[in-house]
């Protein structure tokens, strides 16, 4: 009776666990699972003031736009993030945006692109290394399956980092604080090649240059979501003994313990 009570008992938890829809993503830990450190590079105005390049050699995860870093050759990242495109993106942005992408990232640098942009991501990027992935999971982070949808890029790069179990995952340039109380800025200028400057180019307005107010509600309650995503991350690392910290000297962003780089602050 035991035996049998068991195998149902197995039956339906098989039943309500998630299928394996990435198989290809199990490739990721066995590339990068050797590594001490990950770095995941956000695209705030302080990464002007910080060295990067002194990273070269670590697990460094860069996103969006931080292809255009100057220096993105000596950075030489391992893996570069895409969130899915969404509105007010169009097709035609994106195939300039990625096509800017595609010739300035180092060719070694695998991308990582949500599962709706393949079809563009495999015209784009023809000679490149692609893995995919999807939102709509949840924690436990499992690339081979839907992961936890982002309020943020930011978000996929850390869940990268967990899933390859990096013991220490230091965040630098991701500052949130100053979205709902300062102008939309970043570390490269929006009148040069950048998602904003093919937006502009559509003459497509973006909301958060349109902001007129600090803390307007729609930035405020958004900005609840993400901090509530990376709050359960936080609790997610220390499960499994993985540490996150922001190490950025510039940052006020206090979700993750501080752990401030000063050794890469620019003289």
């Amino acid at each position: 009776m035991m035996i049998l009570l068991k195998k149902i008992k197995k039956k339906l938890r098989n039943l309500f666990i998630s299928p394996s829809i990435f198989p290809k993503n199990e490739e990721l830990k066995k590339i990068f699972s050797s590594f001490e450190r990950a770095i995941v590079l956000g695209s705030s105005e302080s990464i002007n003031n910080l060295d990067i390049t002194l990273f070269k050699n670590d697990f460094v995860i860069t996103m969006g736009n931080f292809y255009e870093h100057p220096e993105i050759e000596i950075i030489n990242p391992k893996v570069h993030v895409f969130a899915a495109s969404h509105s007010p993106i169009t097709e035609k942005v994106l195939k300039c945006w990625w096509g800017r992408c595609n010739d300035i990232l180092p060719k070694s640098t695998i991308l990582l692109i949500e599962k709706r942009d393949e079809k563009i991501a495999k015209e784009i990027f023809t000679d490149r290394k692609i893995f995919f992935y999807s939102y709509g999971g949840s924690l436990p982070v499992d690339l081979t399956k839907r992961i936890l949808s982002p309020w943020s890029v930011t978000v996929v790069g850390i869940q990268l980092a967990i899933y390859c179990k990096i013991p220490k995952i230091i965040l630098l340039g991701v500052n949130h604080d100053w979205q709902c109380i300062q102008k939309y800025t970043h570390f490269y200028e929006h009148d040069k090649p950048s998602l904003e400057y093919y937006l502009k180019k559509e003459n497509i307005k973006i909301s958060y240059e349109e902001q007129k107010q600090p803390f307007p509600k729609e930035r405020l309650y958004r900005e609840y979501e993400l901090y509530q995503q990376y709050e359960s991350l936080k609790e997610e690392s220390i499960k499994l003994g993985l540490q996150i910290v922001n190490g950025d000297p510039f940052s006020f962003f206090d979700v993750f313990p501080f752990d401030k780089q000063k050794q890469i602050i620019k003289s």
